[in-house]
């Protein structure tokens, strides 16, 4: 008569791929009659170990899915403050807002103030605050893509002279 370690191989069926008491029992060498009397409620204790273990593995997946969005949100936070930074210097900056006669460019303050607006609506986006939430991730392109564009567009005063 063989003698088994039931704790052992109770323990190596819960955590293995095992689908079958019987598939166990034969990979295993042990005598599928005495393994199905003595392991009567491993399959409904395997399947709740299961559940218990995909809940576990939403929950995590889940947190980590947060984390990453929470960190792209609050670097793109930090791409608008420093847009609106850049907006600030130049206003501040008697070179970029006035013409050679000194007086202020409109031109200029009209881009600054587009580009001000563009960085305001990106941030409002990547804060959560639009009412419109639908594909922000999108939108946050778009205004980048705009901005990127407005800074890239030569100045009328620049090319004029």
């Amino acid at each position: 008569m063989h003698f088994y370690d039931w704790e052992e191989l109770k323990r190596e069926f819960m955590i293995g791929n095992y689908r079958t008491l019987k598939e166990f029992a034969q990979e295993k060498g042990v005598n599928y009659g005495v393994l199905r009397n003595k392991a009567r409620d491993w399959l409904k204790e395997k399947q709740q170990v299961n559940r218990e273990k995909n809940q576990l593995i939403f929950e995590k997946t889940l947190q980590q899915q947060v984390k990453k969005a929470a960190d792209y949100n609050t670097w793109h936070v930090e791409i608008w403050n420093e847009f609106l930074r850049l907006v600030w210097t130049a206003l501040h900056d008697e070179k970029t807002i006035k013409t050679k006669e000194g007086k202020y460019n409109v031109y200029v303050l009209e881009r600054l103030a587009n580009i001000m607006e563009k960085a305001q609506k990106g941030q409002r986006l990547a804060l959560g605050l639009d009412e419109n939430k639908e594909d922000q991730s999108e939108q946050l392109l778009s205004r980048i893509r705009e901005i990127v564009q407005a800074l890239h567009e030569p100045d009328e005063t620049s090319v004029v002279n």
